[in-house]
């Protein structure tokens, strides 16, 4: 699977399991995420590619801005799809 900057994943191991992000950065088998949140952009989570599952939502421009527009695109999308336990 190829991930893009801005695409919202949803983690599947750890501490932050159901917890969605956004892709802010790729290297090799890492993924760099930030949700605005408990993950800041200016200090992402990195995490392996297999212990994510993708969306099919990319956030553009403005949303990966700030963390506080992070934040409120993230808190958007998971209104709309709960995480399943």
């Amino acid at each position: 699977m190829d991930f893009v900057k801005g695409q919202l994943v949803r983690s599947k191991a750890g501490r932050d399991k159901n917890r969605t992000f956004a892709v802010i950065g790729i290297q090799g088998q890492m993924l760099f995420l930030a949700d605005g949140s408990l993950r800041k952009l200016d200090r992402p989570k990195a995490k392996k590619i297999r212990h994510v599952a993708p969306t099919a939502t990319v956030l553009r421009g403005e949303s990966l801005a700030t963390d506080k527009q992070l934040a409120a695109a993230v808190e958007a999308f998971d209104a709309e799809h709960p995480a399943k336990p």
